[in-house]
């Protein structure tokens, strides 16, 4: 009994290890970091690849805010970004991470339209 109960709890953290390294990896290969809870060092948005700008985040007054949130369809992070004009023919150069209350961090398209 005890020997099955080993067996069964050695598996079960196999399997646990096994979820974090493939989360780990999978963080790596989207966002340019293995830390999933630091900012990550690169975006994909709108089928383009956005780059960090700055290395820490920035208060922004409310006149500098940026005042369109962009769909959850053309967002693959999961997380709340933003740009400072609606997406029109061309892609913005500018997106904005937000990170805490009036704190956001920049990223820059990488490359051209």
């Amino acid at each position: 009994m005890k020997r099955n109960l080993k067996k069964l709890l050695l598996l079960i953290l196999l399997v646990a290890l096994i979820i974090v390294l493939a989360l780990l990896v999978r963080n790596r290969y989207t966002f340019g970091v293995w830390n999933p809870l630091s900012l990550p060092n690169r975006i994909e948005c709108y089928d383009r690849r956005y780059y960090i700008a700055e290395s820490s985040p920035k208060m922004l007054s409310n006149d500098k805010k940026p005042g369109y949130a962009i769909s959850s369809a053309d967002n693959l992070t999961g997380k709340d970004l933003y740009t400072l004009e609606p997406k029109g023919s061309l892609v913005p150069i500018t997106i904005y991470l937000k990170t805490a209350d009036g704190k956001y961090q920049q990223y820059v398209l990488s490359g051209g339209q």
